[in-house]
């Protein structure tokens, strides 16, 4: 019997509740820098140009893709509850430096380009405790749920309260609104760590040696699990720019103001909430076969679609938030995806680090793709505008049809995926 099981309903309901308060509690900050138009606005507001507002949102996958696995020597260290505590406040601290970057004069965009910074180098430290300590009171049955649940409760919480912050930003929001938002989103996460210092603890359990050679090894000869974390980097690659890609086309280049930038945004919050709605009905009809082949499909499509509507498009605002509310919809999928498959493919005594082996890949995928189109729209590698059949086209929408056909490319890799044939000598645990 697992120690998930001992534990008995109530005892894993406790974990799941202390679960839910740590993702509400995180979750306002995550979703400022990674979905939401509020950190671009920011930016702007600052006098930030594109090429510096898309990099800001390639920090996380940049410094992940190299923290992810000292990380676990890291937890191995402190224990995943103290890493747990030291990711929650400097996260913070980054958060209040963003919020102070105005008071900085003529460097105030680097104050916030710091302040970014600081908030991402514990995304990894934190990320790789995550799904380690849910694990502790989690069993394969209840993933799905589980994390459909956690997260239609992460986005609508957000969702609603972006959409509200969207109505009162308007056309020319002032600094003072900007700030408190930015700095009660960093005190917010001094809430994950109370609640994650509630977690159920495993007695019997025995903390993972910091022997990252050996971890390492055992992760890379998981064939199952290489062949996912490949698949997830390459997919990172081609759909993680969309969502800020899209807010700075909206900005910048269509002139939509910043009150409706951030209302498309959380319409897209909308597609998280339902996503994650309806992720465990969707995974026991289906199975997590057809949804990983739904998922990559509907982004060659989102892809495609922003590449082939303009400013000129009547209904123009309408249609890409219900382009952005696709991307989110299957971003959520995907995330639930991904979730399901790294504890499942984790094999007992090194799920730290198939996790962050899972997330190194996926983090280098999302500084590839945001920190390429970073250097494309700070380059003169694309032409402002040109022609297709008597459309202009703008560089902005050259960058979404280079997503679009590099998505199509990789879906040759589906057939390597361990849910496409799930048996095999490695360990593989699935979702049931």
């Amino acid at each position: 019997m697992s120690f998930a099981d001992s534990l008995g309903d109530a005892g894993r309901k406790r974990g799941r509740m202390y679960a839910y308060g740590a993702c509400l509690c995180g979750c306002v900050s995550e979703v400022m820098l990674d979905t939401s138009a509020i950190i671009i606005l920011f930016m702007a507001m600052l006098g930030g140009g594109d090429m510096l507002m898309m990099l800001v949102n390639s920090f996380t996958g940049l410094l992940c893709m190299f923290l992810y696995i000292p990380s676990v020597w890291i937890i191995a260290r402190t224990g995943p509850k103290r890493a747990v505590r030291y990711a929650c406040f400097t996260g913070c601290l980054g958060y209040l430096m963003m919020a102070c970057a105005p008071w900085f004069g003529p460097l105030k965009v680097w104050a916030a380009v710091i302040g970014c910074l600081i908030y991402c180098l514990q995304r990894s430290l934190y990320g790789a405790c995550w799904y380690p300590l849910l694990d502790v009171f989690l069993r394969p049955q209840d993933r799905g749920a589980f994390f459909g649940t956690l997260r239609f409760m992460y986005y609508t919480f957000t969702g609603a309260l972006f959409f509200l912050i969207g109505l009162a930003m308007g056309k020319n929001p002032p600094y003072w609104l900007m700030q408190s938002v930015i700095a009660l989103a960093g005190l917010l996460i001094l809430g994950r760590n109370y609640f994650t210092s509630k977690f159920p603890d495993d007695p019997g359990a025995v903390r993972e040696m910091p022997d990252i050679r050996r971890s390492l090894g055992i992760s890379m000869r998981n064939g199952p699990l290489t062949a996912y974390s490949v698949y997830a980097c390459l997919l990172t690659i081609a759909f993680t720019s969309l969502g800020p890609l899209l807010f700075i086309y909206l900005r910048n280049h269509v002139g939509l103001r910043p009150g409706t930038v951030q209302i498309i945004s959380a319409v897209g919050m909308g597609g998280h909430i339902l996503g994650f709605l309806i992720y465990s009905r969707l995974l026991k009809k289906f199975g997590i076969k057809k949804l990983e082949l739904a998922v990559h499909l509907s982004y060659v499509a989102a892809a495609l679609a922003l590449f082939g509507i303009d400013s000129g498009t009547a209904g123009f605002p309408a249609i890409a938030a219900g382009i952005f509310f696709l991307i989110t919809f299957t971003g959520s999928i995907f995330g639930c995806n991904n979730s399901a498959e790294m504890l499942a493919l984790a094999r007992p005594g090194n799920k730290t680090m198939a996790t962050a082996f899972v997330q190194t890949y996926t983090s280098f995928g999302a500084f590839i793709s945001r920190g390429g189109v970073s250097l494309i729209l700070g380059s003169t590698m694309l032409a402002p505008v040109w022609n297709l059949g008597g459309a202009v086209i703008s560089r902005y929408q050259s960058i979404f049809l280079l997503c679009g056909v590099t998505a199509a490319v990789i879906l040759v890799l589906i057939p390597t995926l361990p849910a496409v044939v799930p048996e095999h000598e490695d360990y593989y645990e699935p979702t049931r």
